[in-house]
Protein backbone atom coordinates (compact mmCIF):
# COMPACT_ATOMS: atom_id res chain seq x y z
CA UNK A 1 0.00 0.00 0.00
CA UNK A 2 2.61 2.35 0.97
CA UNK A 3 4.47 1.39 -2.36
CA UNK A 4 1.61 2.28 -4.09
CA UNK A 5 1.44 5.90 -2.57
CA UNK A 6 4.81 6.71 -2.99
CA UNK A 7 5.30 5.29 -6.71
CA UNK A 8 3.41 8.64 -8.41
CA UNK A 9 5.58 10.95 -6.12
CA UNK A 10 8.46 8.95 -7.37
CA UNK A 11 7.75 9.70 -10.86
CA UNK A 12 7.08 13.24 -10.31
CA UNK A 13 10.06 12.98 -8.54
CA UNK A 14 12.22 11.52 -11.49
CA UNK A 15 10.59 14.23 -14.27
CA UNK A 16 11.55 17.42 -12.25
CA UNK A 17 14.81 15.47 -11.94
CA UNK A 18 14.57 14.81 -15.31
CA UNK A 19 13.72 18.78 -16.70
CA UNK A 20 16.73 20.07 -14.25
CA UNK A 21 18.86 18.11 -15.96
CA UNK A 22 17.53 19.26 -19.75
CA UNK A 23 17.63 22.98 -18.20
CA UNK A 24 21.07 22.47 -17.21
CA UNK A 25 22.61 21.21 -20.48
CA UNK A 26 20.66 24.17 -22.15
CA UNK A 27 22.33 26.97 -20.27
CA UNK A 28 25.67 25.35 -20.39
CA UNK A 29 24.96 25.45 -24.12
CA UNK A 30 24.20 28.85 -24.06
CA UNK A 31 26.86 29.80 -21.14
CA UNK A 32 29.32 28.42 -23.90
CA UNK A 33 27.91 30.94 -26.83
CA UNK A 34 28.02 33.49 -24.78
CA UNK A 35 31.57 33.33 -23.91
CA UNK A 36 32.50 32.54 -27.36
CA UNK A 37 30.93 35.41 -29.03
CA UNK A 38 32.45 37.77 -25.98
CA UNK A 39 35.83 36.41 -26.06
CA UNK A 40 36.24 34.82 -29.61
CA UNK A 41 34.54 36.36 -31.85
CA UNK A 42 37.27 37.44 -34.34
CA UNK A 43 37.51 33.28 -34.42
CA UNK A 44 34.21 32.72 -35.05
CA UNK A 45 33.97 35.55 -37.67
CA UNK A 46 37.04 33.38 -39.33
CA UNK A 47 35.56 30.25 -39.10
CA UNK A 48 32.37 31.63 -40.59
CA UNK A 49 34.50 33.61 -43.35
CA UNK A 50 36.24 30.14 -44.17
CA UNK A 51 32.72 28.09 -44.39
CA UNK A 52 31.54 30.32 -46.88
CA UNK A 53 34.40 30.84 -49.18
CA UNK A 54 35.16 26.99 -48.99
CA UNK A 55 33.13 26.50 -52.20
CA UNK A 56 34.91 29.24 -54.20
CA UNK A 57 38.36 28.08 -52.64
CA UNK A 58 37.44 24.71 -54.40
CA UNK A 59 35.99 25.70 -57.52
CA UNK A 60 39.11 27.62 -58.29
CA UNK A 61 41.55 25.15 -57.27
CA UNK A 62 39.94 22.53 -59.31
CA UNK A 63 39.48 25.19 -62.61
CA UNK A 64 43.13 26.03 -61.88
CA UNK A 65 45.34 23.41 -60.66
CA UNK A 66 46.60 25.88 -58.14
CA UNK A 67 47.62 24.50 -54.58
CA UNK A 68 44.49 24.81 -52.40
CA UNK A 69 46.64 27.35 -50.03
CA UNK A 70 47.05 29.37 -52.62
CA UNK A 71 43.61 29.76 -53.96
CA UNK A 72 42.25 30.56 -50.26
CA UNK A 73 45.18 33.21 -50.31
CA UNK A 74 43.64 34.63 -53.75
CA UNK A 75 40.26 34.07 -53.01
CA UNK A 76 40.46 36.13 -49.21
CA UNK A 77 42.74 38.85 -50.74
CA UNK A 78 40.23 39.49 -53.14
CA UNK A 79 37.56 39.78 -50.79
CA UNK A 80 39.54 42.11 -48.49
CA UNK A 81 40.45 44.03 -51.30
CA UNK A 82 36.97 44.32 -52.36
CA UNK A 83 35.44 45.07 -49.09
CA UNK A 84 38.42 48.33 -48.38
CA UNK A 85 37.65 49.01 -52.02
CA UNK A 86 33.95 49.65 -51.47
CA UNK A 87 34.95 51.65 -47.95
CA UNK A 88 37.26 53.34 -49.66
CA UNK A 89 34.70 54.70 -52.60
CA UNK A 90 31.91 55.16 -49.99
CA UNK A 91 34.53 57.37 -47.75
CA UNK A 92 35.23 59.73 -51.19
CA UNK A 93 32.13 59.83 -51.84
CA UNK A 94 30.87 61.27 -48.61
CA UNK A 95 33.52 63.56 -48.84
CA UNK A 96 32.74 64.73 -51.46
CA UNK A 97 28.98 65.30 -50.47
CA UNK A 98 30.45 66.88 -47.28
CA UNK A 99 32.67 69.50 -48.96
CA UNK A 100 29.78 70.58 -51.01
CA UNK A 101 27.40 70.83 -47.62
CA UNK A 102 30.43 73.14 -46.08
CA UNK A 103 29.84 74.96 -48.96
CA UNK A 104 26.04 75.56 -48.92
CA UNK A 105 25.48 74.83 -45.13
CA UNK A 106 27.06 78.35 -44.07
CA UNK A 107 24.85 80.20 -46.01
CA UNK A 108 22.04 78.50 -44.82
CA UNK A 109 22.80 78.88 -41.64
CA UNK A 110 22.98 82.65 -41.94
CA UNK A 111 19.82 82.87 -43.41
CA UNK A 112 18.40 80.81 -40.41
CA UNK A 113 20.13 83.10 -37.87
CA UNK A 114 18.84 86.10 -39.74
CA UNK A 115 15.27 84.46 -39.44
CA UNK A 116 16.12 84.03 -35.66
CA UNK A 117 16.62 87.45 -35.33
CA UNK A 118 13.84 88.47 -36.83
CA UNK A 119 11.68 86.51 -35.03
CA UNK A 120 13.44 87.67 -31.70
CA UNK A 121 13.72 91.21 -32.18
CA UNK A 122 9.28 91.05 -33.61
CA UNK A 123 7.91 88.38 -31.33
CA UNK A 124 10.16 87.48 -28.11
CA UNK A 125 11.02 91.14 -27.01
CA UNK A 126 7.81 92.35 -26.97
CA UNK A 127 6.49 89.21 -25.14
CA UNK A 128 9.57 89.46 -22.93
CA UNK A 129 8.58 93.28 -22.30
CA UNK A 130 5.02 91.82 -21.16
CA UNK A 131 5.82 88.72 -19.39
CA UNK A 132 8.34 91.22 -16.96
CA UNK A 133 5.07 93.73 -16.21
CA UNK A 134 3.30 90.88 -15.42
CA UNK A 135 6.10 89.38 -13.05
CA UNK A 136 6.42 92.84 -11.54
CA UNK A 137 3.38 92.70 -10.23
CA UNK A 138 3.74 89.70 -8.73
CA UNK A 139 3.89 89.09 -4.81
CA UNK A 140 7.65 88.61 -3.67
CA UNK A 141 7.08 84.75 -2.97
CA UNK A 142 5.74 84.09 -6.05
CA UNK A 143 8.92 86.29 -7.92
CA UNK A 144 11.48 84.41 -6.12
CA UNK A 145 9.82 81.00 -7.09
CA UNK A 146 9.71 81.65 -10.81
CA UNK A 147 13.65 82.41 -10.39
CA UNK A 148 14.62 80.06 -8.67
CA UNK A 149 12.40 77.38 -11.48
CA UNK A 150 14.38 79.42 -14.12
CA UNK A 151 17.36 78.97 -12.59
CA UNK A 152 17.10 75.56 -12.53
CA UNK A 153 16.05 74.84 -15.99
CA UNK A 154 18.96 76.71 -17.11
CA UNK A 155 21.56 74.45 -14.65
CA UNK A 156 19.81 71.86 -16.06
CA UNK A 157 20.21 72.92 -20.00
CA UNK A 158 23.87 73.59 -19.09
CA UNK A 159 24.46 70.26 -17.46
CA UNK A 160 22.73 68.53 -20.94
CA UNK A 161 25.05 70.40 -23.21
CA UNK A 162 28.42 69.43 -20.89
CA UNK A 163 27.11 65.51 -20.62
CA UNK A 164 26.09 65.50 -24.53
CA UNK A 165 29.60 67.53 -25.33
CA UNK A 166 31.32 64.74 -23.09
CA UNK A 167 29.47 61.76 -24.47
CA UNK A 168 30.97 63.02 -27.93
CA UNK A 169 34.41 63.54 -27.10
CA UNK A 170 34.10 60.34 -24.95
CA UNK A 171 32.50 58.44 -27.81
CA UNK A 172 35.19 60.10 -30.39
CA UNK A 173 38.58 58.76 -27.90
CA UNK A 174 36.78 55.43 -27.76
CA UNK A 175 36.46 55.31 -31.68
CA UNK A 176 40.76 56.54 -32.04
CA UNK A 177 41.62 54.18 -29.44
CA UNK A 178 40.01 51.17 -31.19
CA UNK A 179 41.44 51.35 -34.16
CA UNK A 180 44.79 49.47 -33.82
CA UNK A 181 42.71 46.96 -31.93
CA UNK A 182 40.66 46.83 -35.00
CA UNK A 183 43.47 46.34 -37.28
CA UNK A 184 44.92 43.36 -34.94
CA UNK A 185 41.12 41.72 -34.98
CA UNK A 186 41.10 42.10 -38.91
CA UNK A 187 44.40 40.92 -39.64
CA UNK A 188 43.89 37.74 -37.16
CA UNK A 189 40.25 37.42 -39.09
CA UNK A 190 42.41 37.01 -42.66
CA UNK A 191 44.84 34.59 -40.92
CA UNK A 192 42.61 32.62 -39.50
CA UNK A 193 40.09 32.19 -42.40
CA UNK A 194 43.45 31.45 -44.31
CA UNK A 195 45.00 28.50 -42.43
CA UNK A 196 41.19 27.19 -41.54
CA UNK A 197 40.40 27.41 -45.65
CA UNK A 198 43.77 26.07 -46.73
CA UNK A 199 43.23 23.06 -43.94
CA UNK A 200 39.42 22.58 -44.47
CA UNK A 201 39.92 18.69 -46.25
CA UNK A 202 42.19 18.01 -42.95
CA UNK A 203 40.28 19.19 -40.61
CA UNK A 204 37.16 17.59 -41.44
CA UNK A 205 39.36 14.31 -41.44
CA UNK A 206 40.58 14.47 -37.88
CA UNK A 207 36.67 15.90 -36.79
CA UNK A 208 34.80 12.75 -38.79
CA UNK A 209 37.06 10.45 -35.74
CA UNK A 210 34.70 11.75 -33.26
CA UNK A 211 31.30 9.48 -33.94
CA UNK A 212 28.31 10.93 -32.27
CA UNK A 213 24.68 8.54 -31.93
CA UNK A 214 22.53 9.11 -34.61
CA UNK A 215 20.15 10.77 -32.03
CA UNK A 216 22.41 13.66 -32.04
CA UNK A 217 24.18 13.71 -35.28
CA UNK A 218 20.66 13.72 -37.03
CA UNK A 219 19.22 17.05 -35.73
CA UNK A 220 22.81 18.72 -35.51
CA UNK A 221 23.19 18.45 -39.60
CA UNK A 222 19.35 19.35 -39.36
CA UNK A 223 19.83 22.97 -37.51
CA UNK A 224 23.52 23.50 -38.85
CA UNK A 225 21.65 22.87 -42.13
CA UNK A 226 18.80 25.36 -41.77
CA UNK A 227 21.13 28.30 -39.47
CA UNK A 228 23.34 28.50 -42.60
CA UNK A 229 20.46 28.93 -45.08
CA UNK A 230 19.42 31.65 -42.80
CA UNK A 231 22.81 32.94 -42.44
CA UNK A 232 22.95 33.29 -45.47
CA UNK A 233 19.25 34.52 -46.31
CA UNK A 234 19.71 37.04 -43.43
CA UNK A 235 22.55 38.61 -45.25
CA UNK A 236 20.81 38.72 -48.59
CA UNK A 237 17.65 40.08 -47.10
CA UNK A 238 19.30 42.87 -45.67
CA UNK A 239 21.29 43.67 -48.35
CA UNK A 240 17.97 43.76 -50.33
CA UNK A 241 16.40 46.34 -47.59
CA UNK A 242 19.41 48.49 -47.62
CA UNK A 243 19.51 48.93 -51.44
CA UNK A 244 16.00 49.69 -51.93
CA UNK A 245 16.05 52.74 -48.78
CA UNK A 246 19.25 53.81 -50.66
CA UNK A 247 16.94 53.74 -54.53
CA UNK A 248 14.21 55.20 -52.56
CA UNK A 249 16.10 58.42 -51.12
CA UNK A 250 18.40 58.62 -54.46
CA UNK A 251 15.18 58.80 -56.74
CA UNK A 252 13.18 60.94 -54.51
CA UNK A 253 15.44 63.24 -53.91
CA UNK A 254 16.89 63.55 -57.22
CA UNK A 255 13.20 64.65 -57.81
CA UNK A 256 13.24 66.98 -55.49
CA UNK A 257 16.48 68.41 -57.31
CA UNK A 258 18.56 68.03 -53.86
CA UNK A 259 22.17 68.36 -54.32
CA UNK A 260 24.26 65.43 -53.74
CA UNK A 261 21.32 62.56 -53.61
CA UNK A 262 23.94 60.21 -53.80
CA UNK A 263 25.77 60.88 -50.79
CA UNK A 264 22.65 61.70 -48.61
CA UNK A 265 21.32 58.24 -50.00
CA UNK A 266 24.61 56.07 -49.01
CA UNK A 267 24.41 57.81 -45.70
CA UNK A 268 20.36 57.11 -45.29
CA UNK A 269 21.49 52.83 -46.62
CA UNK A 270 24.27 52.96 -43.47
CA UNK A 271 21.71 54.29 -40.74
CA UNK A 272 18.81 52.32 -42.02
CA UNK A 273 20.86 49.28 -40.85
CA UNK A 274 20.20 51.05 -37.01
CA UNK A 275 17.50 50.38 -35.61
CA UNK A 276 17.50 52.78 -33.13
CA UNK A 277 17.96 55.95 -35.39
CA UNK A 278 16.74 54.46 -38.44
CA UNK A 279 16.14 56.99 -41.91
CA UNK A 280 14.52 59.21 -39.25
CA UNK A 281 17.63 60.33 -37.68
CA UNK A 282 18.28 62.26 -40.87
CA UNK A 283 14.74 63.46 -42.58
CA UNK A 284 13.30 64.31 -38.87
CA UNK A 285 15.47 67.43 -38.71
CA UNK A 286 15.94 67.92 -42.33
CA UNK A 287 12.24 68.04 -42.68
CA UNK A 288 12.12 70.40 -39.54
CA UNK A 289 14.57 72.96 -40.27
CA UNK A 290 13.00 73.16 -44.07
CA UNK A 291 9.70 73.87 -42.35
CA UNK A 292 11.18 76.58 -40.38
CA UNK A 293 13.06 78.32 -43.13
CA UNK A 294 9.46 77.99 -45.13
CA UNK A 295 10.34 75.96 -47.84
CA UNK A 296 7.01 74.46 -47.78
CA UNK A 297 7.07 72.65 -51.30
CA UNK A 298 10.51 70.74 -50.14
CA UNK A 299 9.29 70.25 -46.59
CA UNK A 300 6.26 68.20 -48.12
CA UNK A 301 8.75 66.58 -50.46
CA UNK A 302 10.75 65.49 -48.00
CA UNK A 303 7.77 64.17 -45.62
CA UNK A 304 5.96 62.43 -48.59
CA UNK A 305 9.66 60.41 -49.05
CA UNK A 306 10.38 59.91 -45.31
CA UNK A 307 6.75 58.20 -44.81
CA UNK A 308 6.87 56.19 -48.11
CA UNK A 309 10.85 54.56 -47.03
CA UNK A 310 9.25 53.69 -43.28
CA UNK A 311 6.40 52.13 -44.81
CA UNK A 312 7.94 50.76 -47.10
CA UNK A 313 10.26 49.41 -44.60
CA UNK A 314 8.19 47.81 -42.53
CA UNK A 315 5.93 46.38 -44.80
CA UNK A 316 8.98 44.76 -46.72
CA UNK A 317 11.18 43.72 -43.73
CA UNK A 318 8.88 40.46 -43.01
CA UNK A 319 8.42 39.38 -46.07
CA UNK A 320 11.49 39.59 -47.37
CA UNK A 321 12.97 37.91 -44.27
CA UNK A 322 10.29 35.31 -44.23
CA UNK A 323 11.17 34.30 -48.30
CA UNK A 324 15.26 34.47 -47.45
CA UNK A 325 15.47 32.31 -44.11
CA UNK A 326 12.02 30.29 -44.70
CA UNK A 327 9.84 31.47 -41.94
CA UNK A 328 6.44 32.30 -41.98
CA UNK A 329 5.89 36.29 -42.36
CA UNK A 330 3.67 36.25 -39.12
CA UNK A 331 5.95 34.36 -37.23
CA UNK A 332 8.87 36.31 -38.48
CA UNK A 333 7.80 39.30 -37.34
CA UNK A 334 6.92 38.25 -34.17
CA UNK A 335 10.37 36.82 -33.44
CA UNK A 336 11.76 40.36 -34.36
CA UNK A 337 9.51 42.34 -32.63
CA UNK A 338 10.20 40.32 -29.12
CA UNK A 339 13.82 40.32 -30.14
CA UNK A 340 14.16 43.89 -30.42
CA UNK A 341 12.26 44.17 -27.53
CA UNK A 342 14.40 41.97 -25.23
CA UNK A 343 17.60 42.73 -26.89
CA UNK A 344 17.93 45.09 -28.84
CA UNK A 345 19.79 45.61 -31.80
CA UNK A 346 21.16 42.10 -31.59
CA UNK A 347 17.73 40.72 -30.88
CA UNK A 348 17.06 41.53 -34.77
CA UNK A 349 19.92 38.79 -35.41
CA UNK A 350 19.16 36.46 -32.58
CA UNK A 351 15.14 36.41 -32.36
CA UNK A 352 14.62 35.26 -35.92
CA UNK A 353 17.89 32.87 -35.58
CA UNK A 354 16.24 31.15 -32.33
CA UNK A 355 13.01 30.50 -34.56
CA UNK A 356 15.18 29.18 -37.31
CA UNK A 357 17.29 26.76 -33.95
CA UNK A 358 13.36 25.69 -32.67
CA UNK A 359 12.16 24.73 -36.17
CA UNK A 360 14.79 22.76 -37.21
CA UNK A 361 14.78 20.35 -33.62
CA UNK A 362 11.45 20.61 -34.23
CA UNK A 363 11.38 19.12 -37.70
CA UNK A 364 14.10 16.80 -36.69
CA UNK A 365 12.39 15.50 -33.81
CA UNK A 366 14.47 16.71 -31.17
CA UNK A 367 11.57 18.32 -28.98
CA UNK A 368 9.59 15.25 -29.01
CA UNK A 369 12.76 13.47 -28.06
CA UNK A 370 13.36 15.65 -24.88
CA UNK A 371 9.79 15.35 -24.09
CA UNK A 372 9.55 11.60 -23.72
CA UNK A 373 13.05 11.58 -21.88
CA UNK A 374 11.24 14.16 -19.33
CA UNK A 375 7.92 12.04 -18.95
CA UNK A 376 10.93 8.51 -18.67
CA UNK A 377 9.27 6.99 -21.88
CA UNK A 378 11.12 4.60 -24.60
CA UNK A 379 12.40 6.90 -27.19
CA UNK A 380 11.95 5.79 -30.68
Amino acid sequence: MDSQKTRPLTAYLLIFVRIVLVLSILGCILLSLYLAVRYALPFLIACALSFFLNPIVSFLEKKTGLPRGLSSFIVLFSLFSLVIGILLFTAMALIKGLSSLTRTVPGQLGMLIKDLQSLFFSKLIPSWEHALHIFSGLPQGQQKAIQLNIESMAGSAADLINNLAGNLISSLTQFVSSLPNTLVSALFIFLAAFFLSKDSERIKKRLSFFQTPPAVSVPLRKVWKDLKKTCIGFVQAQFILVTLTMILVYLGLKALKTEQPFTIALISGFVDLIPYLGIGVIFIPWILYQLFMHHYFFTIGLTSLYTALVIQRQLMEPKILSTHIGLDPLATLVALYFGFRWLGFSGLVIGPLSLVIVKALYQAGTLRTVRLFILGKKVE
